[in-house]
């Protein structure tokens, strides 16, 4: 898996599938130029930065900053709403992993009721 982010996006802008492809393993080839890199039996390239609601957004927690927010966001409202997703999970951010278990989380708070 490859996430291309930042100023990069840019450069993967206007290059079809393929071409993102054919970049990703250049540079990974560039990177480790040791071993023999084998091309992918099969790929997708997500063009997140095109949905008008998503436009590539995940958490992160910036320079010097603690993580508390990821529990701030987690935190229910009296009992009655829940929240999920990876920008409620600390410890997997930015990951379908932390996604999920964010889910089960609150799931399992739901069901203690």
């Amino acid at each position: 898996m490859s996430v291309i982010t930042g100023e990069a996006v840019a450069s993967i802008k206007n290059l079809d599938d393929k071409q993102v492809l054919q970049q990703c393993m250049a540079t990974l080839r560039e990177l480790f130029k040791e071993q023999e890199i084998p091309d992918p039996v099969n790929f997708f390239v997500t063009r997140w930065n095109t949905e008008p609601w998503i436009q590539m957004a995940y958490s992160f927690v910036r320079t010097g900053g603690s993580g508390e927010a990821y529990d701030i966001l987690a935190e229910d409202i009296q009992g009655t709403i829940f929240f999920a997703g990876e920008a409620t999970n600390r410890h997997f951010p930015q990951t379908v992993t932390g996604a999920y278990l964010s889910g089960v989380r609150e799931a399992s708070k739901i069901a203690a009721f």
